[in-house]
């Protein structure tokens, strides 16, 4: 049986209502999760070796500011001025634009080196997210 923690739905965005949704899952696999990432975790559990059993919310923040956590809120902030910085990518100086390309270039060339397994400190695909909205 699935359990959700929380009440109906709304097809906004976190980003239009400007919340902020700290959540707990709770699972189990046939195989031991402890030493893979979140995304191999989850493409298991789409291949039917594991199940997601509930989701909680345990806190919900009105915005920013009120994310408790410096780092959480640090990674949100960074997100969002990444993606102000996407939307405005043509208003940029050219010499900023090679610059934001040359940091993404070489920050893909240390994921390369780094060995399987090893923990990101980035969330799950932030630097493929970037590249993909152009600027590779």
């Amino acid at each position: 049986m699935f359990h959700t923690g929380i009440g109906p739905q709304s097809s906004e965005t976190p980003a239009q209502r400007g919340k902020y949704f700290k959540f707990q899952l709770s699972g189990w696999t046939d195989f031991d999760p402890m030493d893979k990432e979140l995304s191999e975790i989850t493409d298991a559990v789409a291949q039917g070796s594991g199940l997601l059993s509930a989701i909680e919310v345990v806190e919900v923040a009105d915005d920013l500011a009120a994310i408790k956590d410096t780092e959480v809120r640090e990674r949100f902030q960074n997100i969002l001025a990444a993606r102000r910085i996407l939307r405005s990518l043509g208003d940029l100086p050219k010499t900023v634009v090679e610059e934001l390309r040359s940091a993404l270039r070489v920050q893909e060339e240390v994921d390369q080196r780094k060995p399987p397994g090893f923990a990101e400190s980035q969330p799950d695909g932030l630097n493929d997210w970037v590249l993909k909205q152009g600027l590779k």
